[in-house]
C-alpha cells in the first residue's frame, strides 16, 4: 500500500474524545489507522499533489458527544452511502485511543488498520484491506474486488466476506481456532489444525472465531 510518491500534508485536526464512534467515508482515498500517543484523535489529512491541496479543506471533519467523522466527499448524490462528486488525490492517517469503536466506508480506497480497536467494521469497494493488530472484541470486515489480510495476536471474532478477492489471516501460536468458513470457485486452505489437536496452542483458553465467505477468492489460515 506504501507509495514513493511526496505527500503533502494538507490538514490537520484534533479532538478530546472518551471511547469516541469514529466513521470515515471515503471513494478513492487511502485510509490509515495508528494508534494515538497521547490517547487524543488526530486527524490528518495528505494529499497527493500541491493542486489537491485546496480539496483538503472540503474534506468533513466533524466531532460530536462520543463521536467523530470524517468524510471525502462533496454535496452531491450518492453511492453506497457515498456522493458520487468525491475529493480525489487526498489519503488520511488517523490516531486513535484503544477504546476507538471504528468504522469505513471505500470505493477504490486501500484500508491500512495498524492499531488495537475496541472494535473495527469495514466495507469496501475495489480496494485492499490490511490489518496489522485485531481488534480487541469483533471485526467485520466486507469488500468486492479486494483482498483482506489481518493478524491476530489476542482473542476475536471475525466476520470476513470478500467476492473475488483473496483473503489470508495469520494467527498468534497461543490462539485456538474456530472456522466457519465456505468458498465458491476458491480454495480453503489451513496450516493450523482445526480438530482441537494444535500442539502450540495447547492449553490455551484464548480463542479467534473466524466466519468467513469469499466468490472467485482463496482463504488461507496461517500462523504469525
Amino acid at each position: 500500500m506504501n507509495s514513493d510518491k511526496t505527500l503533502y500534508i494538507a490538514r490537520e485536526e484534533s479532538f478530546e474524545i472518551e471511547s469516541p464512534e469514529v466513521f470515515v467515508t471515503t471513494m478513492t482515498s487511502t485510509v490509515t489507522i495508528s494508534e494515538s500517543l497521547d490517547s487524543r484523535c488526530h486527524v490528518k489529512i495528505l494529499s497527493k499533489s500541491k493542486k489537491a491541496l485546496e480539496e483538503a479543506a472540503l474534506v468533513e471533519i466533524s466531532a460530536e458527544v462520543g463521536e467523530l467523522n470524517v468524510r471525502f466527499y462533496k454535496k452531491g448524490r450518492k453511492f453506497w452511502g457515498i456522493s458520487d462528486d468525491w475529493l480525489s488525490d487526498l489519503s488520511a492517517e488517523i490516531s486513535l485511543p484503544r477504546t476507538s469503536k471504528v468504522e469505513i466506508k471505500t470505493v477504490s480506497g486501500d484500508i491500512e488498520v495498524n492499531q488495537t480497536l475496541a472494535s473495527l467494521k469495514i466495507g469496501s469497494v475495489s480496494g485492499d484491506v490490511v490489518i496489522s493488530q485485531n481488534p480487541a472484541t469483533s471485526c467485520v470486515v466486507k469488500t468486492v474486488s479486494g483482498d483482506i489480510t489481518t493478524h491476530t495476536f489476542s482473542a476475536c471474532d471475525y466476520m470476513l466476506k470478500s467476492i473475488s478477492g483473496d483473503i489470508k489471516v495469520h494467527v498468534a501460536p497461543d490462539l485456538n481456532v474456530e472456522v466457519d468458513g465456505n468458498s465458491v470457485s476458491g480454495e480453503l486452505n489451513s496450516e493450523i489444525s482445526l480438530d482441537g489437536d494444535s500442539h502450540s496452542s495447547a492449553g490455551s483458553n484464548k480463542v479467534v472465531t473466524i466466519t468467513t465467505s469469499t466468490i472467485s477468492g482463496d482463504f488461507d489460515l496461517v500462523r504469525n
